[in-house]
């Protein structure tokens, strides 16, 4: 079955909340269709793409302090 690109990454774009923004996203990047499909997004999108994915590198990089 093929995925509709174009359909996830409208969920993306919608989705308040950013765990499951990430999820959403994660689901297209995970076979070469989706990684194409976000390699040609543009403008806006690119944008929110980037920030998306800055913020998981970031978690990845810097722990959440101990409470």
């Amino acid at each position: 079955m093929t995925k509709d690109y174009e359909q996830l990454w409208k969920g993306v774009t919608h989705i308040t909340d950013e765990a499951q923004a990430v999820r959403a996203l994660a689901d297209i990047l995970a076979d070469n269709e989706g990684r194409r499909f976000v390699s040609r997004l543009g403008g806006k999108d690119a944008e929110l793409c980037i920030e998306i994915l800055d913020d998981v590198s970031r978690d990845l990089h810097f722990p959440p302090s101990p409470p």
